[in-house]
């Protein structure tokens, strides 16, 4: 990542929606078409996943292993729900890919093609951030200004800003102050440290 601020010597403080509610890793993204069916009864809706996630080749104990994966993220972000085998909406902002089992990157089971190549990618107007290096691992995506959304992940990864050139994505401490401002889109960091990054805006 560019050069960044010591968090100490920044005095921005976020100025928009409380943290609070902002825990909650956000998106209001209508489901794709091609989703799993949502279901008012947990159970058949879950079924659906299962079946979504069979018919892209996962077998039984990958289907398990994706299921708990997304079960853990739900577990710790209020307000999230699950609207494909990999994929959670959050309640307020963006929405949080998971990577298939056997596969680095993660992608929209709706997306048209269905293909990595097709589907991988942070979507213009957006700001994408990766668990892992080089936009790999789980993906976060992100278009609500003023919304500070968590970041759950330590270690390296990396961002996108797929903004116009006027737009900033803000990264926060643990304190909720901003330590550090992308530049305008496009931009993009392939080797960025989460460890000091608690919340992320993108703008």
């Amino acid at each position: 990542m560019m050069e960044r601020l010591h968090v100490g010597s920044m005095k921005k403080r976020l100025l928009a929606a409380p943290f609070a509610v902002a825990a909650a890793l956000a998106v209001c993204v209508a489901p794709a078409a091609s989703a799993a069916p949502a279901a008012t009864d947990p159970g058949a809706a879950r079924a659906g996943f299962s079946a979504q996630a069979r018919s892209l080749g996962l077998d039984s104990s990958q289907a398990e292993s994706l299921q708990a994966r997304v079960d853990g993220y739900l577990a710790k972000t209020p307000g999230a729900s699950q609207v494909a085998a990999n994929k959670i909406n959050l309640s307020g902002g963006g929405e949080l890919l998971l990577t298939l089992p056997g596969e680095e990157r993660a992608r929209d089971l709706g997306a048209a093609g269905n293909s990595p190549a097709l589907s991988a990618g942070c979507p213009y107007t957006y700001v994408c951030a990766y668990s892992g290096e080089n936009f790999t691992g789980e993906e976060l995506r992100l278009f609500t200004c003023n919304y500070p959304v968590s970041i759950g992940w330590s270690g390296t990864g990396s961002w996108i800003n797929n903004q116009r050139s006027t737009l900033y994505a803000r990264f926060y401490d643990r304190d909720h102050n901003v330590g550090w401002t992308s530049p305008g889109g496009y931009s993009e960091d392939r080797h960025a440290p989460w460890g000091w990054v608690y919340w992320l805006s993108p703008c």
